[in-house]
């Protein structure tokens, strides 16, 4: 299921999971923070589950003209010890809890420290207006060991008390795989609209550098930017001369 460019010792490291989730919010975000950090390509997956695609390469710095983008990738960062898995096409409905059980398989055996999983939620189930977008679920592993735990205490977010996650893809099956296996992890998640979500994806990228003790930007970068083919998400402007 995983082919890496050669062989890292994860242990200690953070795995952040996006969900393809409303807006696909969290794919942004998950791009926007290895644009960023100019995260290394380490390796992909392959599975029964993934849909196939391929393109062109969705970063500058990972460079070479025979560069292309699949389905799933994972980026690596050895100094931060952080691993990124980027997801571009939906799960297999039938195959999806057979991937989750391998992936979750593989962060436990991998000896991962955390495990953060980036998900988005339809804004019209957020009934409370009296607090932000934001909002997270985490296992009692994650609060009891992680070294993040603390950072849940912050008045830009609060617990999810709803139940369902309501347009926020496998986000709550993947973290009932990590909590079967004793793995401390958070699902952390926004309230959004469809349309176009980058500034969502940009919002949920510093939330997460929030939510991670700012340990993700570099003393020198004070903000995120996102990568050159966010150009084309959405084609040319439209026409002057239609109005």
């Amino acid at each position: 299921m995983f082919s890496f460019k050669r062989e890292i010792d994860f242990t200690g490291y953070s795995f952040i999971v996006p969900s393809i989730s409303v807006g696909n919010v969290p794919q942004l975000a998950a791009d926007a923070v290895i644009e960023t950090l100019q995260l290394e390509p380490i390796g992909l997956l392959w599975s029964p589950a993934l849909v196939p695609i391929v393109g062109a390469p969705a970063f500058e710095h990972t460079g070479g003209s025979d560069a292309i983008t699949t389905t799933a990738e994972l980026y690596v960062s050895q100094e931060k010890k952080l691993l990124v898995l980027q997801l571009r096409a939906p799960l297999v409905g039938p195959l999806r809890q057979t991937f989750l059980d391998e992936l979750g398989d593989f962060v436990r055996d991998g000896k991962f420290s955390q495990a953060i999983l980036l998900s988005s939620c339809f804004s019209h189930e957020k009934f409370d207006i009296r607090t932000g977008p934001f909002r997270y679920v985490a296992n009692e592993l994650y609060e009891a060991q992680s070294p993040d735990a603390a950072h849940l205490k912050d008045d830009r977010w609060t617990k999810h008390s709803g139940g369902v996650i309501h347009g926020g893809g496998f986000a709550s099956k993947l973290l009932d795989a990590l909590t079967a296996r004793q793995v401390p992890a958070v699902v952390f998640f926004m309230y959004v609209s469809e349309g176009d979500n980058t500034a969502e994806g940009l919002m949920l990228a510093r939330m997460l550098n929030a939510i991670s003790g700012e340990r993700l930007l570099a003393s020198e970068r004070n903000d995120f930017r996102w990568p050159s083919s966010w150009k084309h998400l959405f084609g040319t402007a439209h026409p002057r001369t239609l109005y």
